[in-house]
């Protein structure tokens, strides 16, 4: 695998240096480590502390590929490949996917906007991004949705507007692949963005089905609603959002997120930063979320701060608390070994980022 990843890497950058001025491909890629400490993950033995290394925690890491080619008339052939992996250990987080953020080739022309088929990431998860103070770290957004608006999805068609008079949108549809149903693990989405002045709302809505074409699964087969804005005023920006995942009432079944099978979870944050300097920058955030079903209730406090080194290179430190009330276990970090139901963790990491 590392000598095929090499041997595509070297033929990208033998094609840019061959290209003519009509086509270019551009090899890039961002690396993120550094050190984390959690308190309070839930075990067999009680609640244990975790002092580790921790990468991605601020910025997946990622290497890539993309390109275009001119057409004529302003029409363009563009395409993107895009691999996420573990600087912790070298490995692909999606084992055994070797492309498991981007994949897909399509058409771009300025007046009438892009049209990708392939593999794309969610158009959940780069709204999230934009409405996030933090950015979508490993504390923020992802984690009272446990994941749920994260990630890429496969099959997909991906329709990308301009922006006229500051207004644009995308559709985004994922095949489910499968004769016995057409809405059997399909997966569909429509994100629309709007900018006046310094003021810029957003708003979502996707749904996911699994194999039966049903919304049996909060964080997993469910319906996602989101809506956020943002107002930059000089050096400050600020942040206010909301989430809800809806699943059905008659086909939810619990399982290891959601062991009380319930059927809503509705979040909602502000949040700011603030630059100082060029270099340093802050970001301080408050998130609450509330789920049915006696699934309890979960408020997350975090601070965090960044200074850039240099235009690539990036040292960061970002704190938290999250404090679960009734059955809630929320985890601080996405993805993370959640505590004990109606038990707290605090923690952070501090690490560096560098981009290529």
């Amino acid at each position: 695998m590392k000598k095929r990843i090499l041997t595509m890497a070297l033929l990208s950058l033998g094609l840019s240096g061959a290209a003519s001025g009509q086509s270019a491909v551009t090899l890039y890629g961002r690396i993120n480590t550094g050190l984390d400490f959690v308190t309070n993950q839930g075990t067999a033995e009680g609640s244990k502390n975790v002092f580790r290394f921790g990468d991605n925690r601020f910025a997946g890491s990622w290497w890539g590929l993309t390109g275009s080619e001119d057409l004529g008339g302003g029409l363009h052939a563009v395409f993107k490949l895009e691999s996420m992996f573990s600087p912790a250990t070298g490995r692909l987080v999606e084992n055994p996917s070797l492309f498991d953020r981007y994949a897909y080739v399509g058409l771009e022309q300025a007046n009438y906007g892009s049209l990708w088929l392939g593999r794309s990431m969610s158009l959940t998860d780069t709204m999230g991004y934009y409405i996030d103070p933090l950015g979508e770290q490993s504390i923020g957004i992802g984690g009272f949705a446990k994941g749920r608006a994260w990630g890429s999805r496969a099959n997909t068609v991906t329709y990308n507007s301009p922006t006229l008079a500051g207004l644009s949108f995308r559709v985004q549809n994922g095949f489910g692949n499968d004769a016995n149903g057409f809405q059997n693990s399909r997966q569909f989405s429509v994100e629309s963005q709007y900018a006046i002045g310094n003021l810029t709302g957003y708003a979502l809505y996707e749904e996911i089905r699994d194999a039966n074409g049903k919304f049996s699964s909060l964080y997993g087969a469910s319906r996602e609603y989101m809506a956020g804005a943002t107002y930059k005023l000089n050096n400050l920006m600020l942040y206010a959002g909301y989430q809800q995942l809806v699943s059905s009432g008659q086909d939810t079944v619990a399982d290891t997120n959601n062991p009380l099978a319930a059927t809503r979870n509705q979040q909602e944050w502000v949040g700011l930063t603030y630059q100082f300097t060029p270099a340093f920058q802050m970001q301080a955030a408050y998130f609450h979320a509330n789920v049915n079903h006696g699934g309890g209730v979960g408020n997350l406090g975090v601070i965090g701060a960044s200074y850039a080194l240099s235009k690539r290179t990036t040292i960061n430190g970002t704190v938290g608390a999250v404090f679960n009330g009734g059955k809630a276990n929320f985890a601080l970090e996405t993805g993370d070994a959640a505590p004990l139901q109606g038990h707290n963790q605090q923690g952070g990491y501090v690490g560096i980022i560098h981009v290529f």
